[in-house]
């Protein structure tokens, strides 16, 4: 399949100095790198219960992991919204001075 993308430069002629250095057309070693980084992150299920996100220590916002990144998971509507619940619920304690 034929397909255009939009690379920096410098990374461009890094991936046309590799494939002449290995002796590889550029549409199969970038096919490769692809390939690698598609079976490197698969992603895994969470543990029952667990929402797709976790608190950012510098900012206490919830943060969204990445799709891809080990420990994640697509998001559904409804768990996006109960992360929402949580975070507004543990706001309003916080104000009142009560924390868990």
């Amino acid at each position: 399949m034929k397909t255009t993308l939009d690379l920096p430069d410098s990374l461009m002629r890094q991936v046309k100095i590799r494939a002449a250095t290995e002796g590889l057309k550029l549409k199969d070693l970038v096919a490769d790198f692809l390939q690698q980084g598609l079976a490197r992150t698969q992603p895994a299920d969470l543990p029952e219960g667990e929402l797709p996100y976790h608190r950012d220590p510098g900012s206490g916002l919830l943060v969204s992991r990445t799709l891809g990144s080990p420990g994640s998971k697509k998001v559904s509507l409804a768990e996006s919204l109960a992360a929402t619940e949580q975070a507004n619920e543990e706001e309003t304690l916080s104000r009142a001075g009560i924390f868990r």
